[in-house]
């Protein structure tokens, strides 16, 4: 924690310094460092037929590009050429000199301090050698080579007549450009496809599935589907037990690029297998490879490899075997394990095995082998190497969401492996956290939260049925069951909470996952009611008003609760003032939402789609749908008290029907920049026991992952402005567009725009006509944020300081609800972990 924080606080005062001395810098030569005779490369224009291409489309294909750039300011040169390569000399030679107590330097401030101001400017000069980009010197071989790369570019695209050329033109300062054009003419189409196939299995594989060519007769040449072709027939044939195959086996031939007419026929030619025998390579014909046996060594290691195992098991026509003695139960370590005696050898299978037992997340390390045999048999070895049966681990981080402050949390975990011998796994975590809760003043972490959880997870669905038809294993199914409390000092009200969960997860594919909470139990009681006036002050502010007005002989002050009762039992001044009387009606209302302790039995079903296939994969598709109901299963174990109301050990069983929507897509821009777009849809409907959604349920809008211009809870409901300092409904819409770019090295930026609200759809007694979403033209109450952010990348976390400013402000008077609050007096900051999508 010490380190990041002393790290970022060196990087962010050098960043300042340099920002600072760019507006001297940007009237100097960004030739600085271009010698004599050379030309700094400030862009490449690539004309195809005439007309100009986007750098981001053919970014690839060209050797060498134009220094970095952030709104068309080099930055990163700017930062190179501020450094001087003789720095370190020159200070150097200065503290020597330091040295001497007669210097007038060292005379003036102190040796300390003198080298110290040498050590700086070091540390300034090195910083911006490492974070700056050196000029790109225009290179004419990188062009050639540039040249060859788009010819082939296009070549691969099917224009076998292309031709190419460049130039490059000189600009004033040491400075050039240069020209690609490139003349593709039309494009070759295919016309007749042959295929000639030396071995009967392999030709008939392909006859099977003929139909499902990539390659197909009238269509454009396009090189990279043969590619795909020749994957996909390589699949096929080791999937279908061609044990020996091999891409490389694959060769389109009789490709014509002189044609007139441009067509070309094209012959798809897989020759036999090729073996040596002594000095000689002979032919032979594919043959299919079938599993004659299977072994699992469970607890291999490269001590025991020549040892004979004292343990062993046959389960299924599946050999286990163990050292010492056998740790698994058969049953369930088998499940794992899709290669099969008497089947075909499957390169799917093989990964298949891999992944799910790596899932099981009980081996530190998994390999597979064949072994050889007459007859096209094979023997699979699988070599497991146990993890630890009883694990400990300490963690420490740093925390920040909407709902949560800013805090510093560690935690301890405790895990039994193989728990069960099914590789079950059984965790025990103890929790704590230090916060920064802005309700209170004092020290910087004036709150705090500590907690438990023990967890059981399982890698297979728990059901007293079989679900294995419909959820096969090869989806990875998991069940975990979770049960934890956790206790809150200084944020709200104080909770304590107990929470039990069973939850089933199974992948359907490799971009498909669902989810089903059969049960999420949550209990929530507030500790510390006494607070609530001190805490909600705008809600004290109004019973204020109304005692100084109508009460001035009932204190208030020693107890708000006893003052209310007194208001709401007068007759007379509910007659008299009814406006007055409905307001203290709304703030013993709205305390009772509150602090209501609250019993929220749900059950919940999510399908996640998540096209990226990395942490790397910045260009994806991620889309997420949820539906929650609470209540069905609480209600039927509750009783009804005097009031009517279901209850569950005395306290109320809340009942609501929710649905979240969230839509998120990244596109790949020019300099590896990043456009970031998310959408969000949620409603909530309370029924039956409940008038409105828990408070801990609810939407909320503002924050540092929500709309960015307004503080959490601050923004509606709809077009009003309570004053409330915690708001909330159970309808919200919320939309990003976040346009990432590079500044320097690990320093990013961002320019942002959130539009969204939330609004209240129950017409509650609190509800008024401005909260309330009654049909379209409530969208005009749509509150509209925007800004910058700056971002550190830590590689591990990304530390980020948005900056919103209120763009539109739904609640404002119409003259004023357009910019009337964009300057940084009215502007949040955000302090935030990580990208808020």
């Amino acid at each position: 924690m010490g380190s990041i924080i002393q790290t970022l606080k060196y990087n962010i005062t050098i960043f300042i310094w340099v920002i600072l001395a760019f507006l001297l810098l940007y009237s100097c030569s960004t030739t600085k460092n271009v010698p004599d005779q050379k030309l700094l490369l400030v862009e490449n224009v690539v004309e195809v037929n005439g007309k100009k291409k986007t750098e981001t489309n053919l970014n690839p294909y060209l050797i060498q590009k134009p220094n970095i750039k952030m709104l068309g300011i080099p930055f990163q040169l700017f930062a190179y050429n501020m450094g001087n390569p003789d720095s370190k000399q020159k200070w150097d030679e200065k503290i020597k000199k330091y040295q001497d107590s007669a210097h007038f330097w060292t005379q003036t401030l102190s040796l300390k301090q003198t080298v110290g101001y040498a050590n700086f400017n070091k540390k300034i000069n090195e910083w911006l050698f490492k974070n700056g980009e050196a000029p790109v010197i225009l290179d004419e071989i990188k062009t050639k080579k540039t040249l060859k790369t788009l010819y082939q570019y296009y070549l691969d695209q099917g224009y076998f007549k292309t031709q190419t050329s460049y130039s490059i033109d000189t600009l004033d300062g040491k400075k050039a450009k240069v020209h690609y054009r490139v003349t593709t003419y039309e494009p070759f189409t295919l016309d007749t496809i042959k295929v000639q196939i030396a071995s009967p299995v392999i030709d008939s594989l392909y006859q099977i599935y003929q139909k499902k060519s990539i390659i197909k007769s009238q269509e454009i040449f396009e090189r990279a589907k043969f590619e795909r072709e020749a994957d996909r027939l390589t699949a096929l044939f080791r999937n279908d037990g061609v044990y020996h195959f091999s891409k490389y086996a694959i060769h389109f031939r009789d490709i014509d690029s002189t044609s007139t007419d441009f067509k070309t026929n094209v012959l798809l030619d897989i020759a036999d297998r090729i073996i040596e025998e002594g000095d000689s390579l002979i032919e032979t014909p594919y043959q299919i490879s079938y599993i004659d046996r299977v072994n699992v060594y469970t607890d291999y290691s490269y001590l025991n490899e020549t040892t004979l195992p004292k343990d062993s098991i046959q389960y299924n026509g599946i050999h286990l075997y163990a050292a010492n003695h056998l740790n698994y139960k058969p049953k369930f370590l088998t499940r794992s394990i899709f290669i099969k005696p008497g089947d075909r050898y499957s390169d799917l299978n093989l990964e298949l095995t891999r992944k799910h037992l790596r899932s099981l997340n009980n081996f530190k390390t998994i390999r597979i082998n064949y072994e050889e045999k007459e007859n096209n048999h094979l023997t699979a070895n699988i070599l497991l190497t146990p993890i630890k049966r009883f694990g400990f681990k300490m963690e420490t981080e740093i925390t920040h969401a909407n709902i949560k402050p800013f805090g510093v949390s560690g935690k301890i975990s405790f895990k039994n492996n193989n728990t069960f011998r099914g590789n079950e796994q059984l965790q025990l975590s103890l929790q704590g956290s230090f916060l920064n809760s802005t309700s209170f003043s004092g020290v910087f972490f004036n709150a705090w939260e500590v907690g438990a959880d023990l967890s059981f997870k399982v890698p297979r669905i728990s059901l007293p049925f079989q679900v294995e038809k419909i959820i096969p294993q090869k989806m990875s199914p998991k069940t975990t069951f979770t049960f934890g409390s956790s206790l809150q000092k200084n944020i709200g009200l104080d909770k304590q909470r107990f929470t039990g969960i069973m939850e089933y997860n199974w992948q359907a594919t490799e971009k498909i996952n669902h989810s089903l909470e059969l049960i999420n139990a949550q209990f929530i009681k507030n500790l510390n009611i006494g607070s609530f006036f001190n805490i909600y002050t705008s809600e004290y502010r109004k019973l204020e008003l109304i005692q100084s007005t109508y009460f001035q002989d009932i204190p208030l002050e020693e107890n708000p609760i006893s003052f209310i009762g007194t208001v709401l039992n007068d007759s007379n001044f509910a007659l008299a003032q009814p406006e007055a009387y409905q307001t203290v009606v709304n703030v013993l209302y709205r305390y009772n939402i509150i602090t209501e302790n609250v019993l929220v039995p749900s059950m919940s079903y999510s399908f996640t789609y998540n096209s990226q296939s990395n942490y790397k994969d910045t260009e994806y598709v991620f889309y997420r749908i949820r539906l929650s109901s609470a209540g069905l299963i609480g209600n039927l174990l509750g009783k009804k008290n005097d009031e009517n109301y279901n209850q569950l050990l005395g306290t109320n069983i809340a009942q609501y029907v929710k649905l979240d929507l969230e839509y998120r897509r990244h596109w790949n821009m020019k300099w590896n920049n990043i456009l970031a777009f998310r959408t969000n849809i949620g409603i909530a409907i309370p029924y039956g026991n409940s008038d409105v959604i828990p408070f801990s349920r609810s939407y909320f809008a503002g924050g540092t992952n929500d709309i960015r211009a307004w503080h959490i809870y601050e923004l509606g409901p709809g077009s009003e402005k309570s004053g409330l300092e915690f708001n909330v409904g159970n309808f919200k819409l919320l939309s990003s567009l976040e346009y990432r770019f590079n500044i320097i090295n690990s320093f990013k930026g961002a320019f942002f725009v959130d539009a969204g609200n939330i609004w209240d759809i129950t017409k509650s007694e609190l509800t008024t006509e401005k909260a309330s979403f009654d049909s379209l033209k409530s969208l005009q109450d749509i509150a509209i944020g925007s800004g910058f952010g700056l971002r550190y990348d830590f590689s591990f976390l990304v530390f980020r300081a948005d900056f919103g400013f209120k763009t539109y402000e739904p609640y404002a008077d119409p003259s004023k609800k357009w910019f009337n609050s964009y300057n940084f007096k009215n502007g949040v900051i955000n302090i935030g972990i990580n990208y808020p999508f």
